[in-house]
């Protein structure tokens, strides 16, 4: 990971599965791209979207927003949505926001069974496109996707990886966004590292200086990663 950019974050394939909880393979195909045979055929599947260390790279590694981008898709793909909706909606969003990572833009938002993204209207008011049918839709009946994640004005800025709790972040610019504790940025895999060698949350709390909850919770979250996965 010799070319990452600060503020970006930094992800393998391998470690954006066990964020995701999504197959590499998959993460791999729809961030780059695959090739097959179909009727004997040589054929390509372009990428999904461009990833923002680009496609040209000796060992792929995915940003922040490719991370949230890759989770939506998965998201979506247990929703029952097939990837040729997916991408003619992702290049419909990428078209109207200006942006090609419109999964994690502040605008999107879904209700389950469809996609939309909320624009700014020429009347000043905000309205929402259907992307699939880009007709207008209720905005009423429409939520942001992921009430775990946090937005500035533009795209998702960091993301809250226990449930319905705010200790434990991704966040791009901190530790390349690589699991940390909110309030001291302490990675999440030491400390449940120290607690296995200590043998005591107490221990390990009291030697790094920082709550015994925040230990527990990172405790927490690495003992969910290391759950097999059923994606």
């Amino acid at each position: 990971m010799s070319n990452t950019s600060f503020g970006i974050g930094a992800y393998s394939p391998s470690e954006a599965a066990r964020l995701t909880g999504l197959p590499s393979s998959a993460i791999r195909r729809w961030l780059f791209g695959y090739s097959y045979n179909h009727q004997g055929l040589p054929t390509t599947q372009a990428p999904l979207w461009r990833p923002e260390y680009g496609l040209d790279q000796d060992d792929p590694v995915l940003g922040f927003r490719d991370l949230i981008e890759a989770r939506m898709v998965g998201n979506l793909r247990n929703l029952g949505i097939g990837l040729p909706t997916i991408r003619r909606c992702m290049n419909t969003a990428a078209e109207i926001a200006n942006d090609d990572h419109p999964f994690s833009s502040a605008n999107f938002r879904t209700d389950g069974t469809r996609l939309f993204l909320e624009r700014l209207g020429e009347d000043g008011k905000h309205d929402v496109i259907d992307l699939k049918t880009r007709q207008h839709a209720f905005a009423k009946i429409v939520e942001r996707s992921f009430l775990d994640l946090e937005f500035d004005d533009c795209k998702a800025t960091r993301w809250f990886l226990l449930p319905k709790k705010q200790t434990i972040v991704a966040d791009p610019k901190r530790s390349f966004g690589q699991p940390i504790t909110t309030d001291s940025g302490i990675p999440t895999a030491r400390l449940a590292q120290a607690v296995t060698a200590e043998g005591s949350v107490e221990k390990v709390a009291k030697l790094f200086e920082i709550a015994v909850g925040a230990v527990r919770d990172a405790l927490r979250f690495e003992t969910l990663l290391a759950k097999p996965q059923t994606a």
